[in-house]
């Protein structure tokens, strides 16, 4: 069953990681895609991923820090497609540094990309979707922004926990054009960081999850693809974990 024909959707982070698991789960579902990331390259390969599972994709290469970005974004998407049924904001860096030795320049790269990178999209995308009267936005946080973690930066926990204010905030105030805004919160899930890690620091990872084990981008992915379609019409305003067990809120 494809539960997005016909639509159209904007992943930002969409060349690798989550951001790439969710357009291709979008793309196997019939939605046409419109990948955003800073390399052009990455942005290419999961282009023709997406075409490959049958989808139109097109890609916009920049820096979604930057507010005229996101006003490209959506031309782009109207030129190509005609409409904008789906944002994902999924892309975000983090740093690891502590606070005491923090870069000024860290703190807000970290806060300009994850949080301000998510208003400049929401922003530039929600008069289209208020015309229309309709449309799904879902924003990548972290469950970081709700349990401190013992090696990310505070501005990576500051900007996941803005995000989910800035979800509740949108929400709210545009339930009443049938747009439904909210987020997903992931813990450990098997990304290029797990993946990197000696064998020793993932058995430590693994074994403090009470399902034992690290979630899949795949995992992640089917829960937005439900935040996408009508099966969520009735969902506004959360932020759902996908962590294994490890914060049950």
């Amino acid at each position: 069953m494809e539960l997005l024909k016909n639509k159209v959707a904007i992943v930002t982070g969409g060349s690798r990681g989550l951001g790439k698991a969710i357009a291709l789960k979008f793309a196997y579902h019939g939605a046409s895609l419109i990948l955003v990331a800073t390399n052009q390259d990455r942005l290419n390969q999961a282009a023709e991923e997406v075409r490959n599972r049958g989808a139109k994709a097109e890609i916009v290469a920049g820096d979604i820090a930057k507010p005229a970005f996101s006003e490209e974004i959506v031309k782009v998407t109207l030129d190509h497609f005609g409409q904008i049924d789906v944002l994902v904001n999924c892309a975000g860096v983090i740093t690891r540094t502590p606070v005491e030795k923090l870069p000024l320049e860290d703190w807000y790269r970290v806060i300009d990309v994850n949080l301000h990178g998510t208003f400049h999209a929401c922003r530039a995308v929600l008069p289209f979707m208020r015309r229309q009267a309709s449309g799904k936005i879902i924003n990548m946080t972290s469950q970081m922004a709700k349990l401190p973690h013992p090696s990310a930066s505070p501005s990576y926990e500051v900007s996941k926990a803005g995000q989910i204010a800035l979800t509740r905030h949108l929400a709210y105030h545009y339930a009443q054009y049938n747009i439904c805004i909210n987020a997903i919160a992931p813990g450990s899930i098997n990304t290029d960081l797990p993946k990197s890690m000696n064998p020793e620091a993932r058995e430590r990872l693994r074994s403090a999850i009470p399902l034992r084990r690290l979630g899949e981008p795949d995992e992640v992915a089917d829960c937005a693809l439900f935040l996408a379609t009508s099966l969520s019409d009735y969902i506004t305003g959360e932020t759902i974990d996908i962590n294994g067990g490890t914060l049950m809120d």
